[in-house]
């Protein structure tokens, strides 16, 4: 009777509670759609933690989804989550019931297939959509691997299309490309009897770089096709089983069936090794069955950062957010442990502890946030994604700046892989040949000299090295480029000191200094210089003048990449301190940034930009000017009206989970702000309680007392602290606790004495 009655009540509580008190478990509270419209270049479709497939639809040819769009053009293998250039997307593969009556390499937009979002689910690791001609969609994934149920209406007949020549930039022109790995570009498709498939596909061209990646696959079907015919270009081949050449595919028909189930493997190595991965990973056909691996997976590694409390928007955008932060770098090894290098010779771990090599490092953008989060909660991964770049360089001969697949990019400025080494080090990940990776990094920063493509980890490092700058009459990123410059040298100190590598430590702490020859002390604003010493003239900081010459983003001010002097002058948090001296003291530094903070978007104007990631750190200088009230001020706002949980909810792109990790660090009251130091920033909490599990079983507890964003209080493991930094060397605990007392109005006091602002990191 007691149990049916607590049954009862159960029942009871979760008829009549509201759904913020209900609380969704952590996986039911991710919506993968948020970021799919508003420049936030998300995916929904399925994928494991830093999986290798991303089996998503595509709403264009370009392998990428947009939420306003009607039509899917196919269901793609690979995606990159909010990058800002298209990449991947290979592979897609559309069911349909239609004859093959013209080529899809020419007349794909014929067999695009309308749908609606009422008709669609999105969960991590499962995507599912009804198409408006009534097939129904299934995907799940393994890492290497994704099975998919595709139910046809009665009647109808079920057929697919497999695009091998359909990736995102499939009219790369790789044979412009250098000669070593060329052997295999262009596609291929095969027909294996009446149950399987194999070929391959070379793309590449990320952000208009002349990089390039091959990716094989092997697909099995449970069900026997009947009727088969290929195309290649423009031109159909009925009944014939093999296509090779720049626009490749096959289409499959299995009659009038209501269910067609597939799975397929890939690989960057081999077709051999893309149908061991399928064999290892999907040995049987139980869809049902990989679902729920794939929620399990996803579950155990979002319940390490459990939050209570909070609204159900602010459940939903904290937990997608940490998904999106979850989804790369990106597996690159086989199961088996083979992977091409980066000398395009097939490499093997086998021999090493190394249990994986991975692949897409969006640097820029990841060492601001993501790496240390992804450091404290999974470090053997990331160890083994810090070697991976090591093993690049090794490959190479330097650390490649952006790599997608196994090739180096270029894109965007600074040497950013050696924040991310230096970050993850100072973040306790210590299973990587850190003394191989200070080796290259203090190589990049000394020694000029060019790497894959004939690009440069450091372009300009003669006059950065002679000058002090990177002069603006040779870069119209000059200045950006500087501060970059400083910021990386900056965290190869930091390394170098964590190995005891003390000349380097000593060399390099030096050089981050450099930010202070583009400070002008007339207009106490970070400004461009040429080669003779001069600086630009026409400098407005106000009106971003003069603007950048044929720059990218039309409102560039000279000098700065995606950007302009206000939103960079504020890019030095290492050297806080000495920069708010420079700027006049806290009585001039603070009106600027109250002047800054005025919008929370925008480009081309004199405020931040919460769509790009210079800003990121900026509400923190407020903290270092002994306000830190403004900063929970800041923050707060930022959460409250840049997030959403609409398509459009991530302001700008989402760059592999670096803007997503504003709100999830944010959230929990504290954020990474000084690159290569293990600490943290101490904001204002969103929940009133936040437990994270630290990958090596350590627990960070965090409690908020009271309401509203301005803190009263905070305590760290029972005692007060007023100087708004968190050493990580204060949570050697096997459980340590952070305690936040809340107010709806601001500590004025708290944070203003020198002594209560964060430590100098330059002395």
């Amino acid at each position: 009777m007691s149990c049916l009655f607590n049954v009862l009540v159960l029942s009871l509580l979760a008829t009549v509670l509201p759904a913020s008190a209900q609380m969704q478990s952590s996986y039911d509270a991710v919506n993968p759609i948020i970021g799919t419209s508003g420049d936030g270049n998300t995916f929904p479709g399925a994928s494991l933690p830093f999986g290798m497939v991303q089996w998503s639809p595509d709403t264009g040819d370009n392998g990428w989804y947009f939420y306003n769009k009607k039509k899917i053009y196919g269901f793609g293998m690979t995606h990159l989550s909010g990058a800002g250039c298209p990449l991947y997307g290979d592979i897609p593969i559309l069911p349909l019931t239609e004859d093959l009556s013209a080529s899809p390499a020419t007349a794909i937009d014929t067999y695009a297939q309308a749908f609606n979002h009422s008709h669609e689910e999105a969960h991590p690791g499962y995507y599912s959509v009804t198409l408006d001609n009534g097939i129904a969609v299934a995907l799940t994934v393994t890492d290497r691997a994704g099975i998919a149920r595709i139910s046809f209406p009665q009647g109808k007949p079920a057929r697919l299309l497999v695009n091998s020549g359909g990736s995102a930039n499939s009219d790369v022109h790789v044979n412009t490309l250098p000669p070593v790995g060329r052997e295999h570009d262009g596609n291929q498709i095969k027909i294996e009897g009446d149950n399987a498939i194999t070929g391959s596909t070379t793309s590449g061209g990320f952000c208009g770089s002349p990089t390039r990646y091959t990716l094989y696959f092997a697909a099995k079907f449970e069900q026997p096709f009947q009727n088969f015919s290929t195309w290649n270009g423009d031109a159909i081949q009925k009944n014939q089983r093999e296509a090779s050449g720049k626009h490749t595919g096959a289409w499959l028909d299995f009659g009038n069936r209501n269910q067609v189930q597939l799975k397929i493997g890939i690989s960057y190595v081999s077709e051999a090794n893309a149908l061991a991965n399928l064999n290892k990973e999907l040995p049987g056909w139980n869809f049902d069955d990989i679902r729920n691996h794939a929620r399990d997976t996803w579950t155990k590694l979002l319940d390490q950062v459990e939050v209570e409390g909070g609204t159900p928007d602010q459940r939903t955008i904290f937990y997608t957010g940490l998904y999106h932060m979850l989804l790369a770098p990106n597996l690159f090894s086989d199961d088996n442990g083979d992977y091409t290098g980066f000398d395009w010779k097939v490499r093997s771990l086998a021999a090493t502890k190394q249990k994986a090599q991975y692949a897409n490092f969006s640097d820029w953008d990841i060492y601001r946030n993501t790496i240390q989060l992804q450091s404290l909660l999974v470090p053997a991964r990331v160890g083994d994604m810090m070697q991976s770049l090591v093993n690049d360089a090794e490959q190479s001969g330097q650390l490649p700046r952006w790599p997608a697949a196994n090739d180096v990019t270029y894109v965007m400025n600074g040497d950013s892989p050696a924040v991310l080494l230096s970050d993850a080090y100072a973040f306790g990940v210590h299973n990587f040949d850190a003394e191989t990776a200070l080796k290259y990094m203090i190589k990049a920063a000394s020694e000029p000299g060019k790497g894959p493509h004939n690009g440069e980890e450091r372009p300009y490092l003669d006059d950065y090295l002679k000058l002090g700058y990177v002069p603006i009459d040779k870069d119209p990123s000059a200045a950006s480029r500087t501060l970059e410059y400083a910021s990386d040298d900056f965290a190869i100190a930091q390394l170098a000191r964590n190995l005891v590598d003390t000349a380097s430590y000593e060399k390099f702490l030096k050089q981050s200094q450099n930010w202070k020859n583009l400070f002008d002390p007339e207009t106490r604003w970070i400004r461009p210089k040429n080669s003779d010493g001069t600086w630009l003239q026409g400098f407005d900081a106000d009106k971003s003048l003069p603007k950048r010459p044929n720059a990218p983003v039309s409102t560039d001010q000279n000098g700065f990449e995606e950007g302009n002097t206000y939103q960079y002058t504020f890019m030095i948090p290492f050297d806080y301190p000495e920069l708010i001296k420079r700027i006049g003291g806290d009585s001039s530094t603070t009106p600027r940034l109250d002047k800054f903070f005025s919008k929370l978007i925008c480009w081309g104007e004199p405020c931040f930009n919460m769509a790009n990631e210079p800003d990121f750190v900026t509400p923190y200088a407020y903290v270092f000017a002994g306000e830190p009230w403004k900063t929970q001020s800041v923050v707060t706002r930022v959460e409250q009206q840049t997030f959403n949980t609409k398509s459009d909810g991530i302001p700008g792109n989402d760059d592999l989970g670096a803007t997503s990790g504003v709100y999830v660090w944010n959230a929990l009251g504290l954020y990474p702000g000084i690159p290569g130091i293990g600490g943290l920033l101490v904001g204002t909490p969103m929940f009133p309680s936040a437990t994270v599990r630290f990958g090596d079983g350590r627990i960070l507890a965090i409690h908020a007392e009271g309401t509203g964003p301005y803190v009263q209080q905070v305590l760290i493991n029972g005692k007060e602290n007023k100087t708004s930094w968190l050493s990580l060397s204060d949570l050697n605990k096997s459980t340590s606790k952070i305690e936040f007392k809340l107010s709806p109005q601001p500590n004025k006091q708290r944070g203003q004495p020198s002594a209560e602002r964060p430590p100098s990191f330059t002395h």
